[in-house]
């Protein structure tokens, strides 16, 4: 993914002149992290702990990823654009060897803002919410929203969400006709 933009700590950094982004992420991560309540008090912030690559597979995947992004930034027409990178600063791509773009990838990596399955659906221990999306062990309470899925999409959120909520619509209804 990217853009005609700089895509740096969700725009807190802006750079000194024009630049693209490219970003590599991983679709499907192994890490899962976690949400808690912080108090009793329900204004309290909650405590998030995303535990970014606590799976050592997901930082392999964002290596490759970085190197495919690197690859196709030598490729035309962005060869010609692309003077040097922006991070990591460097005026040699190939001499970042997989230590150095760990590094990057630990640095610079943050959320795509999809989260998902705080709430999950399903059967088992560790679901909060049924296939009707109420929620286990209390009455008359439903969860309608990203959170139910049980794992991330490879896409937006924003359609699957949508869908669950037709449905949540559906069998409310039906519930209370």
């Amino acid at each position: 993914m990217g853009g005609a933009t700089a895509l740096i700590l969700s725009g807190e950094e802006m750079p000194d002149r024009a630049v693209f982004t490219m970003n590599a992420v991983a679709l499907h991560p192994r890490t899962r992290g976690t949400v808690r309540l912080a108090s009793a008090d329900p204004q309290a912030p909650p405590l998030i702990d995303p535990r970014y690559f606590d799976a050592p597979e997901d930082i392999s995947v964002l290596i490759a990823g970085l190197r495919a992004s690197m690859d196709i930034a030598h490729q035309s027409p962005f060869a010609a654009c692309v003077t040097r990178p922006y991070l990591p600063a460097t005026d040699n791509l190939d001499a970042l060897d997989d230590a150095a773009l760990e590094e990057h990838v630990r640095r610079w990596s943050a959320t795509a803002y999809h989260p998902v399955g705080t709430c999950a659906m399903g059967t088992g221990e560790d679901s909060v919410v049924n296939p009707d999306l109420q929620v286990h062990g209390v009455e008359r309470l439903r969860v309608v929203d990203a959170s139910v899925m049980p794992t991330i999409t490879s896409g937006n959120t924003n359609a699957p969400t949508i869908m669950i909520a037709e449905m949540a619509a559906e069998r409310i209804g039906a519930h209370l006709g």
